[in-house]
């Protein structure tokens, strides 16, 4: 009686442990290949991030929702970039970027640049050819701009070097990089970058 009792009880059991295997033609070679995880988000660094608006428009919070330019347009030390962006036409530009890097210097930085290249920025030839040397495509993280150099969308060198929390591009000091908004990453700049 016991063994009458017990057998289809283990049977029953074997049987379940083995239904999700049978389905697995070639039994742990079929198995999934493993996928790596994304790099996990990588927070704003640099001395200015605190100085940005804690929520609303400009904050990173918001920035990270919002398209690239829409988002330099909103950050209020960004307002001669969002001129020059204008001034060269290249809305388009943006608004068909995926996955790229910009580097904005901030209303200073175009405060400091001699009257004769302000003049040139004031051409749409100028200011579309400094619009384009800001821009890498590559998502470029914080450890990316160790000792680097990189090819802009115009095509000149761009030199990254620094570590810790001193980075510089071009020469000019991060004052907040690793900014994601929803289709760059935004580095801002306390000056014109030089290029190479």
């Amino acid at each position: 009686m016991s063994r009458r009792t017990h057998r289809p009880a283990t049977l029953v059991a074997l049987a379940l442990a083995l239904a999700p295997l049978a389905g697995c033609s070639g039994g742990v070679d079929a198995a999934a290949p493993v996928v790596a995880a994304p790099p996990p988000p990588e927070k704003a660094f640099g001395q200015a991030c605190a100085a940005l608006p804690g929520d609303g428009p400009g904050s990173l919070g918001a920035m990270s929702g919002l398209p690239v330019l829409t988002a330099i347009d909103q950050t209020k030390d960004l307002s001669q970039l969002s001129a020059l962006v204008k001034t060269a036409k290249a809305k388009d530009i943006f608004d068909s970027m995926e996955n790229v890097t910009v580097f904005a210097p901030n209303d200073a930085a175009f405060a400091k640049l001699p009257e004769d290249q302000k003049k040139a920025l004031a051409t749409q030839q100028g200011a579309g050819d400094l619009v384009r040397k800001l821009i890498v495509v590559r998502d470029l993280r914080k450890d990316d701009l160790q000792d680097k150099q990189y090819n802009s969308l115009q095509g000149a060198v761009i030199k990254a070097t620094g570590s810790g929390e001193d980075y510089r591009v071009g020469g000019a000091q991060v004052l907040c990089g690793s900014i994601r908004t929803a289709n760059a990453r935004l580095a801002i700049l306390d000056t014109v970058p030089a290029f190479g």
